[in-house]
């Protein structure tokens, strides 16, 4: 089937022939969710109804944005939660969109002398208190709710409280992780009596109260601020620092989230919004774009090897860019995406990628995140909001603070501390570790615009993989016409320079592995390549419909009215 029956099964304009052309193993068939008022597409599902709920009690789409991600925080905290950060995107019709940056930042005391002299330097900004970066998410989230939301902070922490409070059934994808991480899980003694009861994993389907976390953000919702900025701040650094960590009450009060300029390029008759630094995720998807920009059809096949050659190429020259230029854009060192995108630096840039070979990248100066999740808002007002948030690794540093039952993040390990991360991305320069600098993240939430009103959102969670899923999912609904549900499901390859490796999903037909090994690639499968979700808002007025879809690779469902 390759090139041509591939492609023409994936290229189909209908969705039951998209979606059962990519149906993957890990997926029964699931038609494409649909609504008409609004919606909320989550990699949980109690998590996308708490959205939901917040929307029918007449919140707009940033008000479910953040009442989902607290949900995710409580159901499904081996991905994000209280102790992380993340970026937002928010798009209104008619309206410049908004990037917020509440990403997190070294603390005051933190250096790289401190890790290497750690009594385990190899495991030190992954695991333990010097790991962890000062949070951003409580007030990242309560900003975007006093900024941009329509409800008071209490009402939007409400549906996470009462998830903590009254309990959920713990999923397949959490008991997997669980199970995987059960020896870390078992250095912290709040960690382990919660999730490995009787010294075993917590099994999938057992239902889990957290009334610590409840309290938590009972408060959080009464106080904002004042809370973050007192005994939360007071709570969480003392964990830290009970487990070797530097960071204080001090750098958690001192705080504060950042509104950036988006990134916009013009693609396929619509604009494609997304976030700029400290993401390069943004930046390595919007070069893809220009290299896609003009190619020939028989490279765009989807389902082909020419196809997934392309994107690999564009991807290894991409990977580079982030390596050598990119970093917290309050700090000096860093280039600006505009000189990186730069037409001309782009036309050289396709004109070395050979469609039969891979090559070394050519460095062209420019003219002078696995435990993360995903999710997408719309309302009845048309206003999307595209969130990721982030502990980095699974389970974060692997450390809570037992009073408030908060996950600390390992985020030290996002910053360039020589020899790259536990992504295995090239070191970075511009991405070192300095005091109150915030790490460079693949996170790469995204809105699409038709005429100046939103009309899509897509992002994705996964380290570095979050750039390239969530590009080739942009690409399927944009290019390819997929419905929401075939674009998520579609199999993915992945490749991020360093290694040398291109990484396929294992749906991936034996032709095209093999068509890509003659082009040079090293191709080693994997079972799953991130995981996404997507919704897309087609016609207005009475005929307006939100199509929604949760990747199945984590087998939840969105919610919507």
């Amino acid at each position: 089937m390759e090139p041509r029956t591939r492609a023409r099964c994936f290229t189909a304009a209908t969705l039951s022939l998209a979606a059962l052309c990519a149906s993957p193993s890990w997926a029964f068939f699931r038609p494409t969710m649909e609504f008409r008022r609004h919606a909320v597409a989550a990699d949980n599902t109690d998590a996308s109804r708490a959205g939901d709920d917040v929307l029918r009690a007449g919140g707009n789409a940033v008000d479910a944005a953040v009442a989902t991600a607290l949900a995710l925080g409580v159901a499904s905290p081996a991905s994000s939660g209280f102790g992380g950060g993340g970026f937002a995107v928010i798009c209104r019709p008619n309206q410049p969109c908004v990037f917020v940056d509440f990403r997190e930042t070294a603390p005051a005391a933190i250096t790289n002398e401190l890790l290497t002299h750690a009594p385990d330097p190899q495991r030190a900004s992954h695991v333990g208190g010097l790991a962890v970066a000062v949070p951003g998410e409580p007030a990242g989230l309560a900003y975007l709710v006093r900024r941009y939301g329509r409800l008071p902070l209490a009402r939007v922490t409400a549906p996470a409280v009462n998830l903590a409070r009254s309990g959920f059934s713990i999923t397949p994808w959490l008991g997997d992780r669980v199970r995987d991480m059960a020896r870390e899980l078992a250095l912290d003694p709040a960690l382990a009596a919660m999730w490995l009861p009787g010294g075993n994993p917590i099994a999938a389907g057992t239902r889990l109260t957290r009334p610590r976390l409840a309290n938590t953000l009972a408060r959080y919702g009464r106080e904002g601020d004042r809370y973050v900025q007192g005994d939360f701040a007071r709570l969480y650094a003392n964990a830290a620092r009970a487990r070797g960590g530097v960071i204080t009450a001090d750098d958690i009060a001192a705080y504060r989230p950042v509104e950036r300029p988006v990134l916009t390029r013009e693609f396929a008759g619509h604009t494609v919004v997304t976030a700029s630094y400290p993401s390069a995720g943004g930046l390595v998807m919007m070069e893809t774009l220009a290299m896609l920009d003009g190619a020939a059809p028989e490279r765009l096949r989807h389902g082909s090897s020419a196809y997934a050659h392309l994107l690999a190429e564009s991807w290894r020259y991409g990977f580079d860019d982030r390596a050598r230029y990119v970093g917290d854009p309050d700090n000096a060192g860093v280039v600006a995406p505009a000189a990186l995108l730069d037409d001309a630096r782009m036309q050289r840039r396709r004109a070395r990628i050979d469609p039969q070979r891979t090559s070394t990248v050519a460095p062209d100066e420019p003219p002078r995140d696995h435990g993360t999740t995903h999710l997408c808002a719309v309302d009845a007002d048309g206003t999307i909001v595209s969130l990721t948030t982030t502990v980095n690794e699974p389970f974060g540093a692997r450390v809570v603070a037992p009073e408030l039952d908060v996950i600390l993040n390992d985020e030290i390990d996002d910053f360039s501390l020589g020899a790259g991360s536990s992504y295995g991305l090239a070191a970075s320069r511009p991405n070192a570790l300095t005091v109150g600098r915030r790490p460079v993240s693949s996170m790469t939430p995204t809105v699409v615009l038709a005429n100046g009103r939103p009309v899509a959102c897509v992002g994705a969670a996964g380290g570095p993989r979050i750039t390239t899923a969530t590009t080739q999912v942009l690409l399927n609904l944009l290019l390819h016409r997929m419905d929401p549900e075939a674009a998520l499901g579609a199999p993915r390859v992945h490749h991020q320079g360093a290694p040398a490796e291109l990484r396929v999903e294992r749906e991936v037909p034996d032709d095209v592995r093999e068509g890509l090994r003659a082009r040079g690639h090293t191709v080693v499968e994997v079972e799953s390549l991130a995981v996404a979700q997507a919704l897309v808002v087609r016609g207005e007025g009475s005929a307006r419909r939100i199509l929604a879809a949760s990747d199945p690779r984590k087998g939840a469902l969105p919610a919507g009215q």
